[in-house]
């Protein structure tokens, strides 16, 4: 079975089709049923499943195995199941995607249980999202059990019929997909809150509105999930969550993971995580890796860059002309300037270092590591960033410069890939060539660390 979105959505509307009664919650509660662990933790934040037994019956044995193989996240020697690929190019554990539809719709802000430490009220849309998993990871990675406390990303084996998702890097207890489910999860649930009886509309209805790359009736898209979850939360407020999902967890467990931590290390490995979470999933942009848009291998051997950075030239593609808006065609785009830089201008590959797309991503080129070949005789200096389109008489799509702007080059100095008072520029000041075109070029000039070429070389009157 391909393990794309779109399999769960046909099986869910199926369902819905074969009983329209169904509403959202009982769908969810009853995909919920399909869950081999930790079922005692959800009965807690969630009470006893209404789902009619019956709702998941209409599934021939193949369907009910693949709902079962989607709703039970797993990683084994660097294959992560439980996980699907999405029409955007991300990659989403569905099982916190649905728990978190599942607790908007029974939300509770402030449960207690008077015997579990911490004393900490715990809101059942954190703790069946993401809290849990992010403090089960911080205390794996603080005990040393885990090597890394986040990620990886992954690619699938094909990206038309994704059967195997392998992790780009050791693993840890909180992947990029279970956090982008768990966001996903959180904003969905935070939506249906707002949701009263006969208003509902279905899980499928939902699913796909949230996931199809058109423009949808909830106003939420996948590609947003990382600003939308940082709107929806504060980090204080995410720490007491981790903390509290953590007490409770480990009361019901037999053998506690706790109690070899205090809660005064516990509370400060909890802000440090929570920390790095927000630096590395709210603060910097979701990057495309190569695997997703299928680029060829390198020809020969990378020029490694030598970091940090000081300056950043800023590009458009000219051809492709047209911004693109949806994964497949941003990928395509990918490939053909691949293809163009190896093939007709005999480059080793794609020249530039990073492509933003009008898509909600930025795509990796020869990434952060690989010297580039996009500004002659400063590719060794700089990362040339692209924009897809041309840019000569409009502007990209607004998001897409904020991408660029805000998220790429905040995450490029904290990661230290550039310099703090690093330099952006256009690549006409190095060339004779309009690119980036003149509407960008005029735009870049008025960002803040916007440099004439003498102003960055200190040759200035005056200095």
């Amino acid at each position: 079975a391909a393990y794309h979105l779109d399999k769960v959505l046909s099986i869910i509307e199926e369902l819905e089709g074969h009983d329209p009664a169904l509403t959202v919650l009982d769908l969810a509660t009853a995909l919920r049923k399909l869950r081999t662990s930790d079922q005692g933790y959800h009965h807690l934040l969630l009470g006893d499943s209404s789902a009619p037994s019956a709702s998941l019956r209409p599934l021939s044995e193949d369907q009910l195995s693949f709902m079962k193989d989607v709703m039970n996240h797993k990683v084994s020697s660097s294959v992560e199941c439980g996980v699907v690929l999405t029409p955007d190019g991300s990659t989403i554990a569905m099982a916190n995607v649905i728990g978190g539809i599942e607790a908007g719709l029974k939300r509770k802000k402030d449960c207690t249980w008077p015997d579990v430490a911490g004393d900490l009220p715990v809101d059942n849309l954190y703790a069946l999202t993401l809290a849990k998993e992010l403090g089960l990871a911080i205390v794996a990675h603080h005990l040393n059990s885990s090597q890394v406390l986040l990620g990886p990303n992954g690619c699938w084996d094909n990206v038309t019929s994704p059967q195997v998702f392998t992790g780009l890097g050791p693993s840890s207890l909180t992947t990029d997909a279970l956090i982008n489910g768990g966001m996903d999860g959180f904003i969905l649930g935070h939506l249906l809150t707002q949701f009263q009886g006969p208003l509902l509309p279905k899980l499928s209805a939902v699913l796909r509105d949230y996931y199809s790359e058109e423009q949808g009736q909830i106003g939420f898209k996948a590609n947003a999930r990382r600003k939308n979850f940082k709107s929806k939360i504060d980090l204080s407020t995410f720490t007491n969550q981790v903390i509290s999902a953590l007490y409770l967890y480990d009361c019901i467990r037999n053998d506690s993971i706790l109690q070899y931590l205090n809660d005064s290390v516990l509370r400060r490995i909890s802000e440090q995580g929570v920390k790095q979470f927000h630096h590395r999933y709210l603060e910097c942009p979701a990057i495309i890796p190569r695997c997703l848009w299928d680029a060829r291998p390198y020809k020969g051997s990378p020029v490694n860059l030598v970091l940090p950075l000081r300056f950043v030239y800023i590009h458009h593609t000219h051809t492709p002309s047209q911004p693109c808006t949806t994964f497949r065609d941003c990928a395509a785009n990918m490939r053909s300037m691949q293809q163009f830089h190896q093939d007709d201008r005999q480059w080793d590959d794609i020249g530039y270092n990073f492509v933003a797309g009008s898509d909600g991503y930025i795509y990796e080129g020869r990434g952060w590591f690989w010297q580039g070949a996009h500004t002659k005789g400063q590719n060794s200096k700089g990362y040339g960033v692209s924009f897809i389109g041309d840019y000569t008489s409009e502007l990209p799509d607004q998001a897409a410069m904020e991408l660029v702007k805000e998220n790429f080059m905040r995450c490029a100095v904290t990661n230290n890939r550039i310099i703090s008072d690093y330099v952006i520029q256009g690549h006409r000041q190095y060339r004779p060539t309009s690119c980036p075109g003149e509407r960008l070029f005029n735009e870049i000039k008025t960002w803040e660390a916007f440099k004439e070429v003498e102003q960055a070389n200190g040759t200035t009157a005056g200095l």
